[in-house]
């Protein structure tokens, strides 16, 4: 090698060693005027109209497979549901005194995926499985082809979202979306959408739950509200597309709309420091001379991780309910990760007894620590009509 190509190969080493490593990034930012600004661990102080746009940045690293159930509605306000081959009223007041609960099913799951922290499981496939489970349950059909109750689809956390209170504020009458005429459907309305003086309000509350033992071990109440007069919200809004993304699109532009989203966001956002730091749990699949399957994919485990073995013992039933209270656990080993597939992955033993179908793997990687931000006061203060 030349004293030329080295001196050079040396003073890149040196740059690159003298430069800080690059930090890492916080949960999630909020969207101002002012520029992206990162959201504090409690979001309570914070105004409703900066949890409307937030940015969730890249992740990479293990994701807790979660499913959305059904959103409840325990309010006062009906509840709406739509398809694909319903048609929307020319009037528009349903969508301002009722519940559209499916289209915040999909805006729940729209939030989620855009963390990338979660890897979802499709909850119409899971209304099958578990209408399944529960014929399986019923004594009727014989032991052990039965669906098993805790076996949805690899779910290992259900998400459970019910509307405790809906004040839309407003009603037909003070809503101008810009030429509406008699016949057109809402969800093809263009342009922006205007109020005039109203106050917003939902209440949303969010649950976890373990999908084996379905035991609630998380539970959130998140009230936001809006009060402005005469804003415009023909920016921003809803990102997703299909069958729900035209009427959901123009909803999430509304008053009652956007403080739908905002407390989706800290809904989410808070249910992220619930299980953003948990270590990666699955199960052995199957276990021969080829190696040792498990039912972690890409996203969850990379080559090389190590993954402590646990075998489950005796169920546990509480005598007075007679549900699952768990069972008792004991570590009998490790793996060793050498090859990853996207819905699984392929291990090796590396100490311990042999591993058997059904046991549970841990992953040992400690898991990326969430990073939170100070309260910026900007984030108190409602935002500058310019702004939005």
């Amino acid at each position: 090698m030349s004293i030329k190509r080295f001196s050079s190969i040396l003073l890149a080493g040196l740059l690159a060693a003298a430069l800080p490593a690059a930090a890492a990034e916080y949960v999630a930012y909020s969207q101002t005027p002012s520029g992206d600004i990162p959201l504090p661990e409690d979001l309570s102080p914070v105004n409703t109209l900066h949890l409307v746009n937030l940015k969730w940045p890249a992740y990479q690293g293990p994701k807790v497979r979660v499913a959305v159930s059904k959103v409840g509605n325990t309010s006062s306000v009906g509840s709406y549901q739509y398809n694909n081959n319903q048609g929307y009223s020319s009037d528009i007041s349903f969508a301002f005194q009722t519940v559209p609960v499916n289209g915040i099913e999909a805006m729940i799951t729209d939030v989620m995926h855009r963390t990338g922290r979660f890897r979802m499981v499709e909850r119409q496939a899971i209304g099958n499985v578990m209408q399944e489970q529960d014929f399986g349950a019923s004594g009727r059909v014989a032991q052990p082809s039965a669906a098993k109750i805790g076996d949805i689809l690899g779910a290992e956390y259900l998400i459970e979202a019910i509307i405790t209170s809906y004040e839309p504020g407003t009603n037909a009458s003070s809503v101008n979306v810009g030429g509406l005429a008699s016949g057109t459907k809402l969800g093809s309305v263009l342009g922006g959408l205007s109020v005039g003086s109203r106050t917003a309000m939902i209440g949303m509350n969010f649950r976890l739950i373990d999908a084996t033992t379905s035991e609630v071990i998380f539970t959130n109440q998140v009230d936001r509200e809006i009060k402005e007069s005469g804003i415009g919200f023909g920016a921003g809004g809803y990102s997703g597309g299909g069958a729900l993304g035209g009427f959901i699109g123009q909803y999430s532009k509304t008053p009652i709309g956007q403080a739908v989203t905002a407390a989706i966001n800290e809904g989410i956002y808070d249910l992220i420091k619930q299980i953003g730091q948990r270590p990666v749990r699955g199960s052995v699949v199957k276990a021969d001379a080829s190696g040792v399957y498990i039912n972690l994919g890409e996203g969850q485990v990379q080559v090389g991780d190590r993954l402590s073995v646990v075998r489950p013992g005796d169920a546990l039933i509480d005598p007075e309910t007679g549900l699952s209270l768990g069972s008792t656990e004991t570590e009998v080993g490790s793996l060793q990760v050498t090859q990853v597939q996207e819905k699984f992955s392929i291990a090796r033993a590396a100490g311990g007894a042999a591993p058997r179908a059904k046991d549970i793997v841990r992953s040992q990687r400690p898991p990326e620590e969430l990073m939170f931000a100070q309260l910026n006061p900007i984030l108190t203060k409602k935002p500058s009509k310019r702004g939005r």
